[in-house]
């Protein structure tokens, strides 16, 4: 009889403290005016961030 390993998949939680911890290294030496420019970089799932690349919003 064959056995079949079964692959373990990660939780949501476990994903989740991954992206905090990426994040927390990558942001850990910024200036102010750095993270601020990092997180309007990034910022997608906010509705006004399509405007801000167009500059309809002001902030």
């Amino acid at each position: 009889m064959k056995t079949t390993k079964k692959k373990k998949e990660k939780s949501a939680i476990q994903e989740l403290r991954d992206i905090r911890d990426k994040i927390g290294l990558d942001i850990q030496d910024m200036t102010f005016e750095q993270l601020k420019k990092y997180i309007d970089e990034r910022l997608t799932l906010h509705p006004t961030a399509a405007w801000r690349k167009r500059g309809d919003v002001a902030l």
